[in-house]
Parts: C-alpha cells; structure tokens; sequence
C-alpha cells in the first residue's frame, strides 16, 4: 500500500506523462503538416486572391462564387509568409488552437475558483486536439488542405481564441464597452468562414447565454450578457450574410427541402453520426472516457471535503443534451443542402463529440472519488492512470506508418514545381507535366489541360495551358533527372 504522501506525490505528476504523450503526438501532427502542397481548390483560391485587391476580390468571390466571404482574407494573411506557407500553417494553427484551449481552460478555472493546476489544464486541452486529430475520418481535408482547413479548422481555433478572451474580460472585470464593436466584427468575421461553423458557433453562443440565465446571478453576469450579445449580433450578422450571398443561386438547388425536412434530416445525421463513431472507433472513445474519468477521480480523492451539490447532476444530465445540440447544428447546413456532412465537415462534430466524452467522464470521476471505495482503489487506478496516460504514444503508430508516403509525394511534387517553373522560365506557355495521384481523396492536375484544376493550376502560374501525362513511379526520378 501506498503511504497518502507517495500517493499524492504520484497523483501530481500523473498529469505531465499524459501531457508528455500528447505533445509528442501532436508533434507528429504537426511535421506531418509540412508535406502539405497546393493541389485541387488552392489553385482556384490563390487565382481569386491575386485577381485584385483583398476586398474587391472577396466582393467578387461572395457575388459570384461562394457566400464564404472572410475565406480569401485568411488566405492572403497566410500567404504573406510566402509561397511556402502551406506546408507550416496547418502545425500554426494547432499550436494556436491548443493554446486556446489551454487558455480556455485556464481562465475558466480562475473565474470558478476550481484550484486546478496547469498540468491538469494542459493535459485537457492536449487531449481534445490529439483525440479529434486521430478520430476525423480525413485530417488532411479537414486540417492540412487549404479550402477544408479555412472553412472547417481555422474557425474553430479563432472561435477557441475569442471564448478564451470573453471569458478573461468578465473574470477581470473589465469595461465591456470598449470591447463590444471587436467582439461584434470578430464573431461576424469567424462566421463568414463557413455556415458550418457559424450555425455551430450561434448554437454554442445560445447556450452559453442559457447557461448565464439560469445558473449565474453574480455580477458578472451582466458583462457576460453584453459580450454574448455582441458575439451573436456577428455571428447572426454572418449567417444572414451568407444566406442572401448572391452566389447561393450558383451552389445551391432551387429544389429547396422544406423546414420539416431539414430537421427530419438534421435529427437522423446527428443520431448517425454518434452511433457511427462510437460503434467505428470504440477503443478511442473509450480511452478518452477513461483516461479523463482516471484522472479526475485521482485528483478529487485529494480533496475528500468537497461535496457533490444539486447543480453538478443537472450539469451531468445536461453534457449529452448539449453535445447533440451542437452536433444538430454542425450537420443541419448539409441536411440542408440535401447530404450526410462530408468527412471534412464532420471534423467540428467529433471535437463536440470528444469534448462531450472527456466532460463526462470528469464527471464521473467525480463521482466515483465522491464514493466508498475499497482500499486498494487508489492504488489501482494510479496504476491504471498511469498507462491509460501513455495512449496518445499508441495513437501516432498510424500516422507515424504513413510517413514514407507522405514524404515520397511532397517530394515528387517539388521535384515537378521546379520541372513545371523550368520550362516557363524556356519561354514554354502550353505545358505537359507528369502526373501525381490525388491525396487523401483530393483531386491532383488531370490529364486534360481543360479540366477545371487545370484551367486554375494554368491562370495561377501564368501559362495558357497545363496538362499532365503518366509515368510510372519507378521512372518519375528518373525523368526529374533527366
């Protein structure tokens, strides 16, 4: 048996092992962002970009091709780190969406007094990113492929950041009033990323407000009023923007489904979407139920005075309800469109969906702490603990196999740029290069100089055509050699 002291001293530092797992594999997640390349849609976006000045070809993007209208502004602030910056903004982006929701988690445990240290919060927030990462059917579309990451993954860090400065501006007591028009723009420029996202964030933000009507009579409440408003004044301002975009004639069927299809719809890919995953990927779900339900019932046995009140079951209750919310409305834009959410757009769905996972199983460790357990209780769930917290080193074996392909392919897309920036460069404007195969079900350069990616591909580098022939992958070295 451990004597209480060697326990607690254990329990201390069970935390940072999880959190030494985890960012190594999203350290993993983040270099395999480096063999990132343009290909498909980016070629489509960098010719609407440079077809003018940031606004006037956002104005012209939003009238005629897509009701997205903030996409093209992410866009040109990423590439003002160059022509290279595909390959480093996706591990950008996780260090900053891992930051805020370490931020996130931190100032909450301020506002609340929960007396939680920063290995605990740190490892929450590692374990979010690292489970979503390696649960979403297709992270290259969803987090290293420009047109899925600007529309589906950046939104999510930049709504991240904005909760996390929200909830630093009640818990310091700030004027709310020079804060008002920011949070307004911001939110309205988070929304016009993706309808996905802004139905997402608007639910998010009522339920939040719901939250405060109910269970907060403190005086922070009346800031937080005023800041949720601003934020749902953006986010409505955004969704009204890209419901009447001019472009929604070119993109969307006038064979409109009728309300009571939608939410027909919107219930049946919402209960899917769960069953599948949970019945799909058991073994994560279950290691983050765990994991989370291990550590929380290690640390609340350190604090056996600490009682369970009312308000802490209905919060129990009320995690799955909040979690298929939010799910309802990550999916309705595409019950809307007439389909079951592409993989791509179910990335938001499983951070809900783990999100929900990891808070009930605080919740139960929380319990479970609360409990008569037998003596060697403790003793067994340290050792338990301490390897569920070496899971995430389990989890990277997959994409760490994957590693020889991806390198090979960036490779021999270099190697093709410089052939493609040679022939230019010999006065060449009709131009025939050797073909790649498409990546993680996205469209490479096709055979034929008309083809849509082509024609982009082609205006992009400023030539009058580009076409691809095959070659077989023993003898593509050779020819970039040749």
């Amino acid at each position: 048996m451990l004597i209480p002291s060697t326990r607690s001293h254990i329990i201390k530092y069970l935390p940072w092992l999880g959190a030494l797992a985890a960012s190594v594999a999203i350290a993993v997640y983040m270099y395999f962002g480096t063999f990132t390349r343009y290909m498909s849609d980016d070629y489509c976006l960098l010719v609407d970009l440079n077809s003018g000045n940031i606004f006037t070809a956002s104005w012209n993007k939003y009238l005629f091709t897509s009701n997205r209208f903030s996409n093209l502004f992410v866009l040109g602030l990423w590439e003002l780190f160059g022509p290279r910056n595909v390959a480093y903004i996706p591990a950008l982006l996780i260090v900053l969406w891992v930051g805020g929701l370490f931020w996130l988690f931190s100032e909450t445990n301020k506002l609340y007094g929960l007396k939680l240290n920063l290995p605990v919060l740190l490892l929450a927030a590692e374990l979010l990113a690292v489970f979503t990462f390696y649960m979403s059917p297709n992270l290259f579309q969803s987090v290293y492929w420009r047109p899925g990451q600007v529309t589906y993954f950046t939104p999510l860090v930049f709504f991240t950041l904005l909760a996390a400065w929200l909830v630093n501006v009640i818990r310091l007591g700030r004027s709310t009033f020079v804060y008002f028009v920011p949070f307004v723009f911001i939110s309205f420029f988070i929304g016009g990323l993706s309808e996905t996202i802004g139905a997402f964030h608007i639910t998010a933000l009522l339920l939040a407000a719901l939250a405060i009507f109910f269970f907060d009579k403190s005086p922070r409440r009346k800031p937080a009023w005023t800041l949720l408003t601003a934020m749902l004044i953006g986010a409505f301002a955004a969704l009204l923007a890209m419901l009447f975009a001019p472009a929604n004639s070119l993109r969307i069927s006038e064979d409109t489904p009728s309300s009571f299809l939608v939410l027909s719809r919107s219930l049946q890919y919402t209960w899917s979407f769960i069953i599948d995953t949970l019945s799909i990927l058991p073994t994560p779900s279950l290691a983050l139920f765990g994991i989370s339900a291990l550590a929380s019932c290690l640390l609340f046995i350190e604090r056996p005075n600490r009682k369970i009140g009312p308000r802490f079951w209905l919060v129990f209750v009320l995690i799955p309800l909040i979690a298929y919310g939010l799910i309802f409305a990550i999916v309705a834009p595409s019950a809307y469109g007439q389909s079951y959410p592409v993989e791509r757009v179910r990335f938001p769905a499983h951070f809900v969906l783990n999100a929900a996972l990891l808070s009930l199983g605080v919740c139960i460790g929380v319990v479970a702490a609360q409990s008569k357990l037998p003596k060697f209780a403790p003793q067994a769930a340290i050792l338990i603990a301490a390897l569920a917290m070496l899971y995430p080193f389990w989890m990277i074996r997959q994409p760490v196999q994957t590693y020889p392909e991806r390198r090979l392919w960036a490779q021999r897309w270099d190697e093709r740029e410089a052939y493609l920036h040679s022939l230019i460069t010999a006065g060449e404007t009709d131009l025939a290069i050797p073909a790649l195969d498409g990546y993680e079900g996205t469209k490479e350069l096709d055979l034929q100089a008309n083809f849509w990616v082509n024609r982009c591909a082609a205006e992009y580098y400023g030539v009058n055509s580009i076409a691809t022939f095959s070659v077989h992958p023993e003898e593509i070295k050779d020819y970039f050699s040749e």
